[in-house]
């Protein structure tokens, strides 16, 4: 079973930038992603989505490579990608390969948990993992799931999109398949309409015994992008793995 992306169809797609505008973390994290890359090194951006971490990253000189399931939200990059700065693919990032190899390699915003059974989990860790350049980085964020994973009741916010439309999210946890299940209506005027996906949380501990799994381990764990320290209060992580050679005993963590 392949990832569903139907969701981001090209009504979502629309409005994508303005659910997640780039902002001062969006830029946080481009910035900790080129200091983790050499100089004009290969990055591949797994979930590439409209490009708000790619292209900042190919304007900095770094060859950026990118892999979406939804055909819609890579038509809205290529329209902001005049140049064609960055090579993007059209496939599920739990099986899908390149075939090349990367200096470093990302998933952000949650997008790794789109992959919504453990194995498919642990497909998109192996591939990482063999798409890896030695001394490579893979980095990913999400968000902890200790306050979700409490959830009882469905929660329901509202977003603006702009002066003419406003986005309406609801919320629900299935804690005994660690399972999130949200809707996104477009109210714009026209006909609602709501559309649905699946997420898999993993806690961080989960995350490091399927890296470990799949070959990897895990070298640095931050609360966000400007390398706070993650502590019991975290809300969120980025986590940086790299190839796991078996001799972690003498390996020592990166610090960018």
């Amino acid at each position: 079973m392949s990832i569903d992306h139907a969701h981001y169809d090209e009504k979502l797609a629309g409005v994508y930038d303005q659910m997640y505008p780039v902002t001062a973390d969006t830029e946080q994290a481009v910035a900790l992603i080129a200091d983790l890359a050499p100089p004009g090194g290969r990055v591949l951006e797994l979930g590439v989505g409209t490009g708000r971490i790619a292209l900042p990253l190919a304007e900095r000189g770094f060859e950026v490579h990118g892999i979406d399931g939804s055909e819609a939200m890579l038509a809205k990059l290529k329209e902001q990608d005049a140049k064609g700065a960055v090579s993007t693919v059209l496939g599920d990032f739990t099986e899908r390969s390149t075939g090349l190899r990367f200096d470093v390699i990302t998933v952000v915003m949650n997008t790794f948990f789109s992959a919504i059974t453990q194995e498919q989990q642990l497909g998109c860790l192996r591939n990482a993992a063999d798409q890896l350049a030695p001394g490579g980085r893979f980095i990913l964020e999400a968000f902890d799931p200790a306050v979700y994973h409490t959830m009882e009741k469905q929660e329901l916010s509202m977003q603006p999109l702009g002066e003419n439309g406003v986005l309406l999210n609801t919320l629900t946890v299935d804690r005994s398949q660690q399972i999130m299940l949200g809707t996104h209506t477009i109210l714009d005027g026209g006909p609602p309409e709501t559309k649905r996906h699946l997420l898999r949380y993993a806690f961080p501990f989960e995350l490091d015994l399927l890296a470990k799994l799949s070959g990897l381990r895990l070298v640095e764990r931050w609360e966000d992008w400007t390398r706070q320290p993650y502590t019991f209060r975290s809300t969120r992580h980025v986590s940086v793995y790299e190839a796991d050679t078996g001799e972690s005993a003498g390996s020592t963590p990166c610090t960018g």
